[in-house]
């Protein structure tokens, strides 16, 4: 709780220092009779304290505006006044807005123009897509990734982004300048409420020198600022309109309800503003899957065990509590539950300016409730949670030294917590832990969270979980139908696991106008983080091992080092830590102490600005320090091996070494006209793959390199020796305005991989295998070409197309694509190249939006619209692998899917995604109807998710090619468990028509084989 009030008063009440990422404005103001220009105009941002005037050519320029849409206000002597409306200025751009004024002497009043966004992006040398809050007000679904993926050259599968061919874990998240991503997982740290978003840039690839630590892309999302006066909106939408298991208009609800308010205003003093938003959002079923409805009745325990009597047929042994039943397009007990907020504050003192950004969430998820775990755990009350809270404040003080210079200084804050737990065990009064002995003296060791009461009998029965079958071992099982196993009602919590990521970031930028045509940007940027793991996979084991089966033997150790040694090298308790002791606390050094990673970078950025030619040359410095521990020789690792111990000397490692870089980009554009603009750009690019594929406990390590433990089969790999990937890329492209309406883009792309992280045997002097290791032998190519298509509103409708061509093939899809040639001992991973995993090579979207404006079409239509969102896809490629012939170390219930869980299983029939699933169409509908009552705006809206209900094929069987089939049943092998009564049909219900073995494989892909089936959400969003 003290976290989150820290969180909390930092984001509204402590003094901002931080001021947005913020854009350029500039132009010419000329006479409009003659053409001439005028010196010495003065061009006002009108609600700010900027401002330019006029040089001897007529041109001004302003610096340091931050992003969103400003009134434009252009006065000068003897002429009329001039006011544009409606100009948006973006974070990192050059905005560019010429006038003409007219004389006095013609007796004109003031001129006022509600300015077109522009068409075609003048002063951008690379691709650079823009979606700001008006877009997303329009968009009929909610999250960023569902947003970036309409953009050409994005592939979202399976909740993963992938850019141009690139890698997941290749997009750099930034937040009001400051980078947001996490890099234990190279994903986004802040989720960001849609409604508190200003504009979202999607740059994929050929960014400038300004911007690093990513291989494909950069995403960029300023938040909303205060507004002069109060503003108030309040939003609320849901699908809650049936029960779970029924239908209304023909569509299932999966609980969804989402809540949000925003507040702006100024606050206590002049120039003062702040911009505040609330969100909650709850879904009662997470998944939002497909389910096919299914029931058994009257099923019995088949499996000698404490309710198993031998002496009585199958057919009157025990009954399970109830029917094993799901229904349609339900998975109960599978919520999730998110609280956050997020603000900005602006303070603006000339010629200083000050700003604060934060943001604060907390999202509660029970675990083992989604599918296919749901089903084993479907009469069981004890399940773990998830809570997850994530905080993040950032400080910057813009100083404005000159009209043409000024320079920021930032420092940013990111905390994330997450915690897996029995949430039963939190207001238990449990005993006390018992003694062991330590040095031949009694020691009570410090169990956090009291992790050690989940699978204690003794607790449990306080809370009414009995029939345990020793004081740490949880009841039996359930089997019935030849070894179905469903887990007890009363069975406990085993397992436990707590981490945090916790970063410092620092940047400063100089940036200086030295003449209306060159600008020159240095700066830098550190980031300093801890991080810390803790896993337990067993508590049972781990109890029994300290305390004996019946607790009531406690084990004696040498000395605390053997004890944390001893405990977590058993495969028992399968502990794996760093950050924190042995049982879950936390520790700041010592060979258990954090990782401690450090990165930097500084770059130099030259921007031309010629009316024929916007040129932009940059060089950027990149430093990656790990600090992680890293064998001297790993051909020689038994040099740090402690024998006697079975576990590696820590004192004996080495830190691993730094990794400097130094990347030139250059990109160009030609503005033939205002309406035809030429484009291109090379550049190099790195970063580091995610780091927990290297930061791992040492037991783990030690198991992992030790003559006894390590041999053929999968452990888990060394990733010490990993170095950044890289990345070359080249971009062509040309952008085209035909009419005032209509405009176009087409860019071509070529990306050279290098380096890229793959597993792989490391090989002595002689070759002969001594552990798996990530190294970074993986490398591939991408080349690909993007058209966009803008309509601007004419006649009510506005639209955009998109569509991509792309073909991306590599050696390795990911760092584990070689798993399977190493664990069945065929020998090197393949280095041919093949498409890979991720690839689609076709892909787009059609956006149509339809919309009546204020007072037209009359009282009914005025303010009625309709969004349509078409997308589709070419589908992606997969490998043909054999039905298996046995079952090997698989279960009748699983030998389906085997070859995906276990590749030693899966011998390819063909080249590596020779096949390809089907095309994929999905069509998203917005509609909405606005209401204007004085100051205040009313909108009703529907969005329709899948609107035709279509059942999209997003994954197939690599054994048969299809969705519904994975080759068992109709296999010999099968022939004797068809004989079993309920078996086949019980196979059929779960796994065919329901894909629980499929998505329980753990390695093949994770997700239902069918998008999700049609969603209406309701909703209403009042602004005042």
């Amino acid at each position: 709780m003290s976290r989150k009030l820290f969180f909390a008063l930092l984001v509204l009440l402590v003094p901002a220092l931080l001021f947005a990422q913020s854009g350029k404005l500039r132009g010419v103001v000329t006479e409009k009779a003659t053409g001439e220009p005028l010196i010495g105009a003065n061009v006002i941002i009108e609600e700010t304290n900027l401002g330019s005037s006029t040089d001897l050519n007529g041109e001004y320029i302003i610096l340091n505006v931050p992003p969103g849409v400003y009134s434009i206000k252009v006065s000068y002597i003897g002429y009329a006044p001039f006011t544009i409306s409606n100009v948006r200025v973006s974070a990192n751009l050059t905005t560019t807005q010429d006038v003409q004024l007219s004389s006095v002497a013609i007796q004109v009043g003031e001129v006022i123009v509600i300015a077109d966004r522009p068409l075609v992006q003048r002063n951008t040398t690379n691709t650079i897509r823009m979606t700001t809050q008006e877009d997303i007000k329009s968009i009929p679904f909610r999250g960023l990734q569902n947003i970036l993926a309409l953009n050409a050259g994005v592939v979202l599968q399976n909740g993963n982004l992938y850019v141009r061919g690139g890698r997941s874990g290749e997009v750099t998240y930034f937040l009001e300048g400051a980078n947001t991503t996490n890099p234990l997982t190279n994903a986004q740290t802040v989720g960001v409420i849609q409604e508190a978003i200003e504009e979202v840039q999607l740059q994929a690839g050929g960014y400038t020198a300004e911007f690093g630590g990513s291989n494909s892309a950069i995403v960029r999302t300023s938040l909303r600022s205060g507004t002069p006066d109060y503003h108030a909106a309040v939003s609320y939408q849901t699908d809650d309109f049936a029960k779970p298991g029924e239908t209304f208009l023909g569509t299932s609800g999966f609980g969804f309800r989402n809540g949000v308010v925003t507040l702006s205003g100024p606050l206590f003093i002049n120039n003062l503003k702040f911009f505040v938003a609330g969100q909650h959002n709850y879904i009662r079923d997470r998944d939002q899957r497909r389910v096919v409805p299914f029931s058994f009745d009257s099923l019995r325990v088949d499996v000698n065990d404490a309710r198993y009597d031998n002496t009585k047929s199958l057919s009157e042994q025990m009954l399970l509590p109830g029917p094993v039943a799901f229904e349609e397009n339900f998975i109960p007990h599978n919520w999730d539950e998110t609280n956050g907020f997020q603000g900005t504050m602006t303070y603006d003192m000339q010629p200083f300016k000050f700003r604060l950004a934060g943001s604060y969430s907390a999202r509660r998820l029970p675990t083992g409730r989604n599918w296919p775990n749901a089903l084993a755990n479907m009469f069981r009350f004890r399940t773990q949670q998830q809570n997850i809270n994530t905080g993040f404040v950032e400080l910057k003080l813009t100083h404005v030294l000159n009209p043409s210079t000024y320079y920021e200084v930032g420092v940013s804050y990111q905390d994330v917590r997450s915690r897996s737990f029995d949430p039963d065990m939190e207001d238990v009064s449990g005993p006390a832990p018992g003694a062991i002995t330590v040095g031949g003296a009694p020691y009570v060791p410090s169990f956090f969270d009291n992790w050690n009461w989940y699978s204690d009998s003794l607790v449990s029965e306080q809370l009414g979980y009995t029939g345990f079958q020793r004081r740490y071992n949880g009841p039996f099982a359930w089997s019935t139908i030849f070894g179905f196993n469903f887990n007890d009602p009363n069975t406990p919590v085993n397992g436990y696991n707590r981490n945090s990521q916790t970063g410092w970031g620092f940047n400063l930028d100089l940036t200086s106008q030295l003449s209306s045509t060159y600008e020159l940007k240095i700066g830098g940027r550190a980031e300093s983080w801890v991080v810390r793991s803790y896993n337990i996979g067993s508590i049972q084991r781990t109890m029994e091992y300290l305390y004996g089966i019946y607790g009531t033997t406690p084990r004696s150790f040498d000395n605390l080092e053997k004890l944390s040694i001893e405990l977590s090298k058993t495969s028992a308790g399968n502990i794996n830590y760093y950050g924190y002791d042995v049982f879950g606390n936390e520790v700041d050094d010592g060979p258990d102490g954090p990782q401690k990673p450090l990165f930097a970078s500084m770059y130099a950025q030259n921007k031309f600005e010629f009316r024929d030619l916007v040129l932009n040359v940059g060089a950027r410095f990149e430093y990656y320090d790990t600090k992680a521990k890293v064998f001297p020789d790993p051909a020689n690792f038994s040099e740090v091996f402690n024998e006697d111990l079975d576990v590696i000397d820590q004192s004996k490692l080495a830190t691993a070494d730094a990794f400097s870089l130094v990347l030139p980009r250059i990109s160009f554009s030609f503005p033939v006209t205002d309406k035809t603009v030429f484009y291109a750009m090379y550049g190099k690019y790195a970063q580091l793959a995610s780091l927990n594929q290297l930061y791992v406990g040492n037991t783990i390590l030690s198991r992992t390199v030790s003559p006894i433990s390590r041999g053929n089969a999968y452990l888990t790999p060394i990733g010490s020796m990993m170095k950044p990937e890289r990345t070359t890329q080249y971009e062509m492209g040309f952008r085209q305005q035909l009419t005032d309406n209509f405009a176009f883009t087409v860019t071509g792309f070529y990306k050279d991989l290098k380096d890229q992280l793959s597993l792989r045997s490391y090989l002595d002097a002689n070759g002969v295998p001594l552990f798996f290791a990530y190294l970074n032998e993986d490398f591939g190519t991408v080349k690909g070409l993007e058209l966009t298509l803008d309509v601007r509103r004419t006649n009510r409708l506005a639209g955009k197309i998109t569509y991509t061509l792309s073909d991306a093939r590599g050696t390795g899809s990911n760092s584990r694509s070689g798993q399977g040639a190493l664990e069945s001992n065929i020998g090197i991973p393949s280095s041919f190249i093949n498409p890979l995993d991720f690839n689609q090579t076709h892909r787009g979207t059609v956006t149509l939006d339809y919309r009546f404006g204020r007072d037209d079409g009359g009282p009914i239509l005025s303010g009625l619209g309709l969004n349509t969102l078409l997308s589709f896809n070419s589908g992606h490629g997969f490998t043909k692998v054999p039905v298996p012939s046995s079952l090997g170390q698989a279960t009748a219930w699983t030998i389906g899917t085997y070859p995906l869980a276990d590749p030693r299983f899966s011998r390819p029939e063909e080249p590596i995604n020779s096949s390809t699933t089907p095309w994929v169409f999905n069509i998203d509908l917005n509609f909405s109807k606005t209401f204007w009552i004085g100051d205040v705006t009313a909108e009703l809206y529907v969005n329709v998710l899948n609107a035709l209900n279509t059942k999209q094929v997003l994954y197939v069987y690599p054994t048969t090619g299809t969705p519904d089939d994975d080759g068992f049943l109709t296999s010999p092998l099968a022939d004797s468990y068809k004989a079993i009564e309920n078996f086949a049909e019980f196979y059929k219900a779960i796994n065919l028509d329901n894909q629980w073995s499929y998505d329980g494989t753990g390695r093949g892909p994770a997700g239902n084989m069918y998008g999700t089936p049609r969603q209406i959400r309701v909703g209403v969003r009042v602004e005042m």
